[in-house]
């Protein structure tokens, strides 16, 4: 028997907190590039749960910059900084990584604080 879309929606929120953790662990020993995928990994559980809230059906590949757009900002909440962010995070992971190699602690710290701050956010679009 499958999971209902709510349970999966907690699943994804589960996975996301989870993620964002383990980037804070990872940044506390100087892991900058794996705490970079994780709070990348995070918004797009986070992501992939307010598709399946918004839609009642899930997401089955990868998110395109477009979707992701689409799916954040809207009239109803605006959202277009967060696209971006989570777009520039998806461009430097999918990218060769070169950028991660000079990630500081300070940086990461910025990113980490900054992704809990969206995963906030879209969490609270599916509370209402």
């Amino acid at each position: 028997m499958g999971k209902s879309l709510q349970e999966k929606i907690d699943d994804y929120y589960q996975l996301a907190q989870y993620h964002m953790k383990l980037a804070q662990i990872m940044r506390k020993h100087n892991q900058f590039k794996a705490s970079f995928f994780l709070c990348h990994s995070a918004l797009i559980s986070i992501t992939r749960a307010l598709y399946i809230y918004e839609h009642k059906a899930e997401f089955g590949s990868e998110i395109s910059l477009i979707d992701l757009l689409l799916l954040i900002h809207t009239d109803y909440n605006p959202g277009l900084e967060i696209a971006v962010f989570v777009g520039e995070l998806s461009y430097i992971v999918n990218g060769e990584g070169q950028e991660l190699e000079v990630i500081q602690d300070e940086d990461m710290k910025r990113v980490i604080l900054r992704a809990k701050e969206i995963l906030s956010i879209l969490y609270e679009r599916m509370r209402d």
